[in-house]
């Protein structure tokens, strides 16, 4: 029997799969890329939630772990990266960094 799938796939990560509004990737990739960087966002909040109890700076410690992210062997791709860093500002609910943002 077909089960439709019931992931919801937020936009901003969507977006880092699609080029002029058409899919570069198919939907189980997609979808398995952001179970992975859900997962990572989830378990960096714990992380980062102790490094900020000492005397780093919320930002400081989100730059961090994207550095870390960047690093070859992480598992994630830049763009991914990014998402992962975001999402994890999000979830603690920290202001989003500006190291994140693009340059004006």
């Amino acid at each position: 029997m077909y089960e439709p799938n019931q992931n919801i796939i937020p936009d901003a990560f969507m977006a880092l799969y699609s080029k002029h509004g058409r899919p570069t990737a198919s939907r189980e990739h997609v979808e398995a890329r952001h179970d992975l960087c859900e997962d990572m966002a989830a378990q960096m909040t714990t992380l980062c939630a102790s490094l900020e109890q000492g005397d780093l700076p919320k930002e400081e410690v989100l730059r961090r772990c994207w550095m870390g992210l960047l690093a070859d062997g992480s598992g994630v791709e830049p763009p991914e990266a990014h998402w992962v860093v975001a999402r994890t500002a999000e979830l603690l609910e920290w202001p989003q960094p500006g190291f994140l943002q693009p340059a004006a």
